[in-house]
């Protein structure tokens, strides 16, 4: 039961994060009625997580244009990862602290995905929480492995932002990268943070190679690590953390 509720609350929520993944690159006010990306027309019962999405049968029922696929995808992942987090953890408060940080990894990885953007004013509060939370003693969780974590981040994606400027005179990551990279290991812990990281390396290796082979991107489009880094997290906390 408690799961079911909690997928039923991490689909609520995703609804919201899809306002601000569609928002925060824009002018836009993020407190603004619900309208077809399409043509504009306001929604009604059709902004209704999921429920909407289906029962329109994937399209906007005035325009009848397709309704961009990240929206239900956004809304199952947090779904998923809040019904993870509370079989992993129980009804807990480090599954709450875990299911926050998840909305924020949700966000980053969409934004990344579609806009090729990484928001500090999303980075920056999240690695605060992440190093305060372990004063909280009901947590149970460890400051120095936090601050570790948040260092090995730092410090391993620095090593490639560098090497990447110096040695082959490409962007190959951004500074965006490196500093989602020290979030992670701030939520993730030093542990976690060995893990999500390799993880996000090989998952971005594995996917840039998939799409590579379908010629859906060239060697030269932009590849969005830290879409992979956010997944590789969001696993990690979900079943191993």
């Amino acid at each position: 039961m408690a799961i079911a509720l909690a997928a039923l609350l991490g689909v609520a929520l995703g609804a919201g994060l899809n306002y601000i993944i569609r928002r925060l690159p824009t002018t836009r006010p993020l407190l603004r009625r619900p309208h077809c990306v399409r043509c504009g027309q306001g929604l009604t019962w059709e902004a209704i997580p999921l429920v909407g999405f289906l029962l329109q049968r994937g399209r906007c029922r005035h325009c009848g244009q397709p309704i961009p696929k990240e929206f239900p995808l956004v809304e199952l992942l947090t779904a998923a990862a809040f019904a993870a987090l509370v079989w992993q953890h129980g009804v807990t408060w480090r599954a709450s602290l875990y299911a926050f940080f998840s909305l924020l990894l949700v966000i980053t990885l969409f934004l990344d995905w579609l806009r090729h953007e990484i928001y500090y004013i999303i980075l920056l509060p999240g690695t605060m929480v992440a190093l305060f939370a372990p004063l909280l003693p009901f947590l149970g969780l460890d400051f120095r492995s936090s601050l570790l974590g948040l260092l090995v981040g730092l410090f391993f994606f620095g090593v490639l932002f560098v090497f990447g400027h110096l040695l082959f005179r490409i962007e190959a990551l951004a500074l965006g990268d490196v500093w989602l990279a020290g979030m992670i290991g701030a939520m993730t812990g030093f542990y976690g943070a060995l893990v999500s990281l390799a993880g996000g390396i090989v998952l971005a290796a594995v996917g840039a190679g998939l799409l590579l082979a379908l010629r859906k991107v060239s060697s030269k489009d932009y590849i969005p690590y830290g879409s992979y880094l956010c997944l590789a997290a969001l696993l990690y906390l979900c079943f191993w953390a």
